[in-house]
């Protein structure tokens, strides 16, 4: 009897540490963001927001959760391998970030072999729409929706709806993706377009100098720009040295980060641009979010950051609801999951695995007394519905 009552023993204490041991084990994701090189104040601030993200979740399945943080340095192919680091060797159960549309295609190229779902959080190209039912999006708007509330913004406003627009972006998947949509809505709607085989500026370029001229030569006074975010108060500056700002209008494919904004200054006034989130958007889930965001980082709130921190709320939530870490599993409770965070609810379509929330216009210019120090706003002129922006789910 004392031996069959030892061996229960032993079995439940066995048990009992199993289920602890489990318990400790943390749930890992990979976080891949870019810490160097030309957009390294971005990728900081996708990290933040992940982190923000974390500890107000504070554990997956009764775990906790351990982010393995890897450098992009936006190289597709330095990418990869660290994906398949933080996969084979650090056995994280899902990736989320990526900066990069090409870098978030050459993931999604080797998501079969990774065999974990991906959720970027900034990746805009159309080309994710249901790419793979393991990647996601859920965080900044594609190109298209972007577009639709570019256009739909140029049209409200008379001051940008009877310019003709020179179109200029940056030479790799995203910039072609976010012109062409950009040209083939301002054609349907009556917009005249002055380079429809538009200009493709290398990532490295620092002197602006000769694009300006041309631009200015081409008598256009609406200029269209898709630039990483980092690169568009250098731009501003660059053209407002030229003058150019005194004939023409800049509307752009993507938000630019508050801290260039902040060096860019005046030069940056009067950039308009349909985005997802900007720090006027006053709500109280977002006042409350931005002030934390503040308090604990000491910088000012960047739609990167509250990109990382939604598309990673989804991510998390998704992992708890799945009950498990099985890739399939994951994705299925991904398909259609929701959350209510700073710039409302951001869903992700069931449909495509890409997420449908509202937008924001919005305009550079001087920011009036404000608990950042700031001196430029991105101020918020009007606000999209979802299915305003689309694509269709059918």
């Amino acid at each position: 009897m004392k031996r069959v009552l030892l061996i229960v023993v032993i079995v439940a204490m066995a048990f009992v540490f199993s289920a602890n041991a489990s318990a400790a084990n943390p749930v890992k994701i990979g976080v891949l963001v870019p810490l160097t090189g030309i957009v390294a104040q971005g990728g900081l601030e996708m990290k933040y927001g992940i982190e923000m993200a974390a500890k107000e979740k504070g554990t997956i399945l009764g775990r906790p959760i351990e982010l393995v943080v890897e450098d992009t340095q936006i190289k597709p192919d330095v990418a990869v391998s660290k994906a398949e680091k933080l996969v084979f060797k650090d056995n994280c159960v899902s990736l989320i970030g990526v900066f990069s549309s090409g870098v978030g295609l050459a993931i999604a190229k080797n998501i079969d072999r990774l065999k974990v779902p991906f959720l970027t959080t900034h990746v805009m190209t159309t080309a994710f729409y249901g790419i793979h039912k393991w990647v996601f999006r859920s965080g900044q708007l594609a190109n298209d929706q972007t577009a639709v509330g570019n256009i739909k913004g140029i049209l409200a406003r008379p001051d940008l709806k009877d310019r003709t627009y020179y179109v200029i972006v940056h030479d790799y998947a995203w910039g072609h993706d976010a012109g062409k949509r950009f040209i083939e809505l301002a054609k349907q709607s009556g917009i005249k377009i002055y380079n429809e085989n538009f200009d493709k500026a290398p990532t490295s370029t620092k002197d602006w100098s000769s694009y300006i001229s041309k631009i200015k030569a081409s008598g256009a006074d609406g200029i269209y720009i898709a630039f990483i975010t980092n690169v568009i108060p250098v731009f501003a500056k660059q053209a407002s040295d030229f003058g150019l700002q005194k004939t023409s209008k800049i509307v752009s494919a993507a938000a630019p980060g508050p801290v260039e904004l902040e060096e860019g200054g005046e030069a940056c006034y009067g950039i308009f641009g349909a985005s997802d989130w900007s720090w006027d958007v006053n709500t109280p889930v977002s006042d409350a979010w931005e002030k934390k965001f503040w308090e604990t980082y000491k910088t000012i709130p960047s739609d990167a950051a509250v990109h990382s921190y939604v598309g990673a709320m989804n991510l998390f939530n998704g992992i708890e609801k799945a009950g498990s870490t099985n890739p399939d599993k994951i994705a299925d409770a991904l398909r259609g999951i929701s959350f209510d965070g700073p710039y409302g609810t951001v869903r992700i379509s069931a449909f495509d695995n890409c997420m449908r929330n509202d937008a924001v216009l919005t305009e550079t210019m001087a920011a009036p007394p404000n608990q950042f120090g700031a001196k430029v706003v991105m101020k918020v002129l009007h606000t999209f519905k979802a299915e305003e922006l689309g694509p269709p789910e059918k």
